[in-house]
């Protein structure tokens, strides 16, 4: 089992903002709220005291053939933040369980998908 990392990304620190699944293409996609870290070349100095550069994300699982544990967003709990927005909490591990096989947990679960690859990809605005 190897522990799936990007360079200066802090997944335990990132916020899932929501996910679902396109059939069209076979991905999984988790909307993120990505906890960026110097040496990330994405990463801006932190505003409104925050405690570190938090941009705009998704985690992308690609040419998917199977999910197991995926629960639907309205049965998980969430959080309502001061701003409105709602979170389903911290990815709390990503891993590489074998060639084709992943594992993501959280708050919202634990997630296994067998696909091609996983991916981070971060908006830049």
């Amino acid at each position: 089992m190897k522990i799936i990392t990007f360079d200066g990304v802090d997944l335990e620190d990132s916020f899932i903002l929501g996910w679902y699944f396109d059939f069209a293409v076979k991905k999984l996609v988790f909307d993120l709220e990505v906890s960026l870290w110097q040496g990330n070349k994405y990463y801006t100095p932190p505003v409104n005291g925050e405690y570190t550069c938090y941009k705009r994300g998704t985690l992308v699982f690609d040419d998917v053939q199977s999910i197991d544990g995926l629960l639907p967003m309205d049965s998980v709990k969430h959080t309502n933040d001061i701003d409105g927005s709602i979170d389903y909490g911290n990815v709390e591990s990503l891993r590489c369980e074998s060639d084709d096989t992943y594992k993501v947990d959280g708050d919202f679960g634990e997630v296994s998908v067998h696909c091609r690859d996983v991916r981070l990809e971060i908006n830049d605005v």
